[in-house]
């Protein structure tokens, strides 16, 4: 068996003892009871409270229409009235549980065993408009534990990662950030501990995808997201609002350890010192020629100072690269909204030097449908090829590693998603055989 280059497939060591996949499942069967016991309660609560007629509508078989509560996507509701006070003076608290099972049918490293994995987020946000009366200012914290074992390293071997959220296990301060917007929306500064993916390449139409490569291009093989944020300066801005320009600078690489509370999701970096440079525009437009719905493009350059190993061994100064996102909404239903209703599409392109990692070229898409039955207008169906060159210089079996996805989305509860997925990798890694691997996915709001 051939060692993969560069470090890319071990960074992100397995951890967690078989007992990993019990528990998440065990977590799973407490959290439906607790959330199934307090949206009991506050229901009453609303009951017990509402006039006759309004009564008589909440406890009928249905559940209540879109608009009927302010936090009706929240598994625990509005804590009998203290979230929507909280919301009104300037703070909101948000909290999400994801849980993966993962089964590889084929190929790749191994079948066995089934994998499981948790992450879970606690977030803080403060509006200084409202707290202090200083205009245009949001603090925001966030809380992640992630548990279970990598599948991409145990299973199947694909370079390309197949889940974008699985890594070794971390308890961290994920995000610590301040943001001020200034002239009247024109210029935003964000200071902080920052996930480079909610300010650069941000695929838009790409997000409901389970493959990391449907999130940001593999060839930004040191970008500071999932599981790695790292400190950072960001400043954008944007004259009109079909038209903006971005720049990031994020102190990346394996000594940063900042925030971190338990594991080293930091080695998810190559270099050891260094800083990370982004920089980004792009134009948006509701309808342009040929377009006739919304949409956007997106062009990105980068860099990094650090030093790194190449593939042939010897260290190398720095590193670049650049990246396009096309997103496109191709359909959508008379008055529907941005997120309701539709068909949409995207496609990116990536590349860097093929000095320092396998993947230095990369091409991919992706379409989804929101609403195929107008029955269940939430729920979500997705296609997407990822398709990955591989350095010749890796000394690799194959020249390439493609993956394959595809999903549906089903909408159980206002507050919960349920999501079968499939991908078929073809010589994942470069090096092993063709693989089947399938996961359910589930995302629950509290």
């Amino acid at each position: 068996m051939l060692a993969v280059p560069g470090g890319l497939l071990d960074n992100r060591q397995e951890g967690c003892g078989p007992v990993a996949g019990m528990r998440i499942y065990f977590l799973l069967i407490t959290t439906l009871a607790v959330m199934s016991g307090f949206a009991a309660a506050s229901r009453a609560a609303d009951l017990r409270g509402a006039p006759p007629e309004r009564a008589a509508c909440l406890s009928g078989p249905q559940s209540p229409p879109s608009g009927t509560s302010e936090f009706g996507d929240k598994a625990t509701g509005d804590w009998l009235g203290l979230r929507g006070r909280l919301k009104q003076a300037g703070i909101t608290v948000e909290a999400s549980l994801v849980l993966e099972g993962f089964k590889n049918f084929r190929g790749g490293i191994r079948t066995t065993p089934l994998v499981g994995a948790s992450t879970f987020d606690l977030s803080l946000g403060l509006d200084t408009e409202k707290l202090f009366n200083w205009k245009g200012g949001k603090f925001y914290v966030t809380l992640e534990d992630h548990a279970g074992r990598n599948p991409t390293q145990l299973l199947v071997g694909d370079l390309q990662v197949f889940d974008k959220l699985n890594t070794a296990p971390y308890l961290q301060v994920f995000e610590l950030w301040y943001q001020q917007v200034l002239w009247d929306g024109k210029l935003r500064l964000k200071i902080g501990k920052v996930d480079a993916n909610t300010e650069f390449s941000v695929i838009d139409n790409g997000l409901a995808f389970l493959n990391s490569s449907a999130q940001v291009s593999p060839t930004v093989f040191i970008f500071p997201t999932t599981p790695d944020p790292m400190p950072a300066v960001n400043v954008f801005f944007s004259p009109e609002d079909s038209y903006y320009v971005g720049l990031g600078a994020y102190y990346a690489n394996r000594s940063v350890d900042f925030g971190n509370l338990t594991g080293s999701p930091q080695n998810a970096q190559l270099s050891n010192n260094g800083s990370f440079w982004i920089g980004e525009t792009g134009v948006r437009w509701e309808k342009a020629p040929l377009l006739t719905n919304r949409g956007n493009l997106k062009l990105g350059l980068w860099g990094h100072t650090g030093t790194f190993p190449r593939i042939s061994g010897s260290p190398q100064r720095g590193t670049y690269g650049f990246y396009a996102v096309f997103n496109q909404t191709i359909w959508q239903p008379a008055g529907a909204s941005e997120n309701g209703r539709g068909v949409r599409m995207f496609l990116t392109y990536g590349r860097t030097q093929r000095s320092i990692t396998p993947i230095y070229q990369h091409c991919g898409g992706g379409v989804t449908w929101t609403g195929l039955l107008a029955a269940r207008p939430k729920d979500i169906v997705g296609f997407s090829p990822q398709f990955a060159q591989l350095s010749p210089q890796a000394g690799l079996p194959f020249s390439y590693e493609l993956a394959l996805e595809t999903f549906y989305q089903l909408k159980i509860q206002r507050w919960a998603v349920l999501m079968p997925d499939l991908q078929f990798i073809v010589h994942p890694g470069g090096q092993y055989r063709n693989a089947l691997v399938g996961t359910l996915h589930m995302k629950v709001n509290f």
